[in-house]
């Protein structure tokens, strides 16, 4: 049996603490008391929106935004659609052109440009049909079904017009989905302003010739003389 009494294993020195380990407060006491704080007044009144009424705001700026591009869009076919208009006005005036110069191109040989460019004018009248857009026909009708969609510029008297018709076309009128939005431009052509009187109307008396009594007319003075030669 030993004389020294046993003691404990000895136990290694854990040494200082590492340095990125945080070091307990040094005092008991928290980071922030009441003094860290300052006190303000609150506001007298606050309104606080209900979730509907931000929701209705949020609304109205997206209708707000739908609503420009609408116009926005509405702006651009309307510039689509002026353009279309003009350029039906240019394909009526193309086939005026066509028809006018027809005989001249055939008798220069070039009856088959006069082809090409007329199937050329029908494709382009094709296209603006398809968007809605036509043109209507008017030269040698009768004033009278058209005159509610064009302006007559002038009047041409003629013994080859029996009736008020449409001389000349200068603008045609062009539609819309059926709709007039441009009016025609004409020159009517009507029958003589000095032609005879209508039948149904009253005969106007003819002039006694001056010096003659009794108000005979020139037409019984020569047959009375044709008679006496006789």
């Amino acid at each position: 049996m030993s004389s020294s009494a046993e003691r404990p294993p000895a136990t290694a020195d854990p040494g200082p603490a590492p340095a990125g380990d945080p070091q307990p407060p040094a005092t008991a006491d928290p980071p922030y008391d009441w003094d860290a704080f300052d006190e303000r007044p609150a506001p007298e009144s606050m309104t606080l929106a209900s979730p509907a009424t931000e929701m209705r705001a949020v609304l109205q700026r997206y209708r707000s935004a739908v609503n420009e591009e609408r116009s926005r869009r509405r702006a651009a076919v309307d510039e689509v659609l002026t353009v279309a208009l003009d350029q039906a006005a240019l394909v009526a005036q193309l086939d005026a052109v066509l028809e006018r110069h027809r005989g001249a191109l055939d008798e220069a040989g070039l009856g088959a440009v006069h082809r090409d460019v007329r199937l050329v004018r029908e494709q382009m009248a094709d296209a603006l049909r398809a968007g809605g857009v036509t043109i209507e026909e008017l030269r040698g009708r009768p004033l009278a079904e058209v005159a509610d969609r064009v302006e007559v510029l002038g009047w041409l008297h003629s013994g080859d017009y029996g009736a008020e018709v449409v001389a000349e076309v200068h603008d045609a009128v062009v539609l819309h989905r059926g709709s007039v939005v441009r009016l025609g431009r004409v020159t009517a052509g009507a029958p003589p302003k000095d032609g005879p009187p209508p039948k149904d109307g009253p005969t106007p008396p003819a002039a006694a010739e001056p010096g003659r009594s009794g108000g005979r007319s020139d037409e019984s003075d020569e047959s009375n003389e044709e008679e006496q030669r006789g």
